[in-house]
């Protein structure tokens, strides 16, 4: 197994500098621990003026340097092109910012101390995706870094940042019966007698991730103290490149929230005793499908996507977070209820990854193609014919990387049910861009002959591009149309599709938590100072009653744009400079929005009695109406200790939602409670 020493603290940083020997004659450098971003302040300021451009980062390392030894130094995300130089000496670079690669570092090292410095650059490149989009591109080394020490026979740590084994298995229901794994595995400098092993058994172990209990979670079905080895199998090293398949009789199967079961598959590299490499791997076995008309099933069962959209990137950090941060963003998620989360609008880091599949959340992971193609001539709109097909064609190949990087490191996944290649890519590019998808689908059915290409569009015009699935971007009461059109925007999209079904890959409304109504009203345009949290739970809730209807089978899928509130330095509306507001959570993640428990109360299985616009606590009329979410029965409403009324769920309308008219104050402190599933939430307003 590779050796992993985490780099890191004792970093330096130095911002500006264009090349190597600027940086390096420069006195000023400050001290830093990474994960680092430049932009965790200004790219969140909503002033579009925040540092676009190089910054470097160096580090000492102190290396006993083996001979047997090879080393490598890896990089979970540098935002977004990298140049990595180690004792003067450039190893490479990497076009991408969200993606691990690694550069082969054995050479240059030496024994000793060594100096490792990298140029990060998120200037606006026109051949790098994303180009341009509706959030900040923070710059920096934002993730961890780590230098990998293995034997020099080993796994190849080559092959697009992955760790050199693939595994895959058929996607239908003869994996009930038996799947058939095929391992596939990359070696580097195998030697004379070298043998393979993969045994796959059930794992003994249970980590849970923080924020989630145990009691949140049936470990009983996870594992079996029984026969603990399902298949191994033993082979010579004749290639480099080498594929070995097993047979899992009656496989317990990976089955979403329910029961998330999954096996260990540990691959290692041997020479007559000694354990030369070892990878381990997680794997969770299932099918799934989307049936036009019919909507996603998971295990042969009906199994609608009920999910959310998550950026990674939250106040005074930009996306420099740690593993905490992204635990306590799952657990939020996993509160919730959602049942899957789409990854926008680029590959999150392996440990989110990780999440979902121990836990159970199907995954819509995508690459960041986002709005533009690259190379635009001057014109006033973007067309076909306005743009350079050189740029265009070096855009294309920078997608087929990081989209080849993705598959390959994240592809092993049973959360993953497709791969993204595009969000609202522009009606006015045409014939490029129906190019350009036609490539990327072509190239992700030769990477991952068992999941789902997709895209997401906010026009139907794409209808036409090659996808096997699509998502639709629709805002019903936001942007577009008012509140009650979730069912002829949705049915819009169907139709352009083909009458096949779609994903509503996003929608939603802003609210400021500081913002509140008696009279909530759709804003003319959107780019107001006023975005109150009573209009945009007023959008949700008609969301919530088109797509919980049990007719929407043509809709596989919805998810909620967004999880959390994220910077676009770009914006200044609602009061909040620098934010898309549309989050159920605030950026900070201080507060949940009113409705979050909208949502928790339609997905949660634990009881839920939530009183809204909470934070609407100055009161100027008497006579007030109140609003709870709750999944109970009936909810009772108490104020100022006597009871005022008690309402039963609603048969056809809004079950969740319920509704007391008139309720009556009295000047000073008014204290509110309601009660349902034996939950009770009390607020208190001042009229």
């Amino acid at each position: 197994m590779a050796r992993r020493t985490a780099l890191t603290g004792n970093w330096d940083f130095y911002l500006g500098a264009q090349t190597l020997s600027e940086a390096l004659a420069r006195t000023d450098w400050q001290e830093i621990t990474v994960p680092h971003t430049w932009n965790a302040l200004d790219g969140q300021d909503g002033g579009n003026d925040y540092y676009r451009g190089a910054g470097w980062y160096r580090r000492t390392l102190h290396l006993e340097k083996e001979d047997s030894k090879v080393y490598y130094l890896e990089f979970l995300g540098v935002n977004s092109v990298a140049d990595v130089y180690v004792n003067g000496t450039h190893l490479g670079q990497h076009r991408g910012g969200y993606t691990l690669f690694r550069f082969d570092a054995t050479d240059a090292l030496k024994n000793g101390e060594n100096t490792i410095l990298v140029k990060a650059d998120n200037s606006p490149f026109p051949d790098v995706i994303p180009l341009e989009a509706d959030f900040t591109f923070f710059g920096g080394i934002y993730r961890e870094v780590n230098l990998c020490t293995v034997e020099r026979t080993h796994f190849s740590l080559s092959d697009f940042g992955s760790d050199g084994v693939q595994i895959s298995y058929q996607n239908n229901s003869e994996v009930r019966e038996f799947a058939a794994l095929c391992v596939r595995v990359k070696i580097d400098a195998p030697i004379e007698n070298c043998r393979l092993h993969v045994r796959v058994q059930v794992p003994n172990c249970f980590e849970p991730c923080a924020g989630i209990a145990h009691t949140d979670f049936d470990t009983a079905n996870m594992f079996s103290e029984e026969e603990t080895v399902a298949a191994e199998v033993t082979e010579a090293v004749t290639h480099t490149d080498m594929c070995v398949t097993l047979e899992i009789p009656n496989p317990h199967l990976w089955n979403g929230r329910a029961d998330p079961f999954r096996y260990q598959v540990i691959c290692t590299l041997s020479d007559g005793g000694k354990i030369l490499d070892t990878v381990e791997k997680y794997i969770g076995i299932r099918y799934f499908e989307i049936i036009p008309k019919k909507g996603f099933f998971l295990n042969g069962k009906s199994y609608p996507l009920r999910g959310v959209n998550r950026h990674q990137d939250r106040e005074n950090m930009g996306n420099a977070i740690t593993l905490k941060e992204h635990e306590e963003d799952f657990s939020i998620l996993y509160e919730i209820g959602a049942n899957a989360v789409r990854l926008a609008h680029y590959p999150h880091h392996p440990h989110f990854y990780e999440l979902c599949d121990r836990y159970g959340l199907l995954v819509w992971a995508e690459i960041p193609f986002v709005d533009h193609i690259g190379g635009e001539k001057k014109s006033p709109l973007p067309t076909d014919t306005a743009i350079d097909p050189n740029v265009t064609a070096r855009q294309l190949e920078n997608a087929k990387l990081q989209m080849t990087e993705l598959i390959r490191q994240q592809g092993f996944r049973p959360s993953i049910f497709c791969w993204s290649m595009s969000n609202e890519v522009m009606r006015e590019y045409g014939d490029t861009a129906a190019h350009m998808m036609a490539e990327l689908n072509d190239l992700i059915h030769s990477l991952d002959s068992k999941r789902y290409s997709a895209m997401a569009l906010n026009h139907t015009y794409g209808y036409r591009w090659q996808s096997d699935v699509k998502g639709c971007n629709i805002y019903p009461g936001w942007y577009i149309g008012k509140p009650s059109h979730f069912r002829y925007q949705s049915n819009y999209h169907m139709r352009g599709n083909g009458g096949k079904g779609v994903a509503v890959s996003e929608y939603g409304a802003g609210a400021n938590i500081l913002h509140h109504t008696e009279h909530p009203k759709q804003p003319k345009d959107t780019t107001c100072a006023f975005h109150p949290e009573e209009w945009a739970s007023i959008v949700h809730e008609h969301a919530l009653r088109y797509f919980m209807s049990p007719r929407r089978n043509k809709i596989w899928g919805t998810f909620v744009w967004n999880l959390f509130d994220f910077a676009v330095d770009i914006r200044n509306e609602g009061e909040m400079p620098g934010r898309n507001n549309k989050g159920l959570v605030t950026y900070d993640r201080k507060t949940k929005k009113d409705a979050f428990y909208l949502y928790k109360a339609y997905w949660a299985h634990e009881p839920v009695t939530y009183i809204t616009s909470r934070r609407f606590q100055k009161r100027e009329k008497q006579k007030i109406t109140v609003k709870v979410y709750s999944n109970a029965d009936t909810v009772s409403l108490t104020v100022n200790g006597k009871p005022f009324k008690t309402k039963k769920a609603a048969a056809n309308r809004q079950k969740h939602v319920f509704v007391f008219r008139n309720v009556p104050l009295r000047r000073g402190e008014n204290t509110v409670s309601a009660v349902g599933n034996s939950v009770t939430d009390t607020v208190t307003w001042r009229y």
